[in-house]
């Protein structure tokens, strides 16, 4: 499922991390950026920097501090409950589109029908 959006909270990023400088900063959201994009973010140093714009040397003095923000191999709790409810939220789009086609097919067959029976 392709997500063009992801929400984001403003005062909860900057209530959750003042601590960090610049540049990890900049590393957290290229790594939150890229789990709302793909569901998910490798466990491997060598990916985690890449996607974090950071040289091998960059990414080893900064995983501590980015790393206390997820569990669990790299998992993300605000991210993992937004990815849930955009999927939820999804299915029941589509589940009322597929409703609405379903209603619409059934009025021009009805109508159909009728025209068919006036003549």
């Amino acid at each position: 499922m392709q997500r063009p959006w992801m929400p984001f909270y403003v005062g909860d990023y900057l209530a959750n991390t003042r601590h960090l400088n610049r540049a990890q900063h900049g590393s957290y959201l290229l790594l939150i950026s890229h789990y709302w994009a793909t569901g998910s973010l490798p466990d491997d140093d060598a990916q985690l920097a890449r996607i974090a714009g950071c040289s091998p040397d960059e990414w080893m003095a900064d995983k501590p501090v980015l790393q206390a923000f997820f569990f669990d191999g790299w998992k993300h709790k605000r991210v993992e409950a937004e990815l849930k409810r955009s999927t939820e939220k999804h299915a029941r789009l589509s589940a009322a589109g597929q409703k609405g086609g379903l209603t619409q097919a059934m009025n021009r067959e009805k109508l159909k029908w009728q025209n068919q029976r006036l003549r």
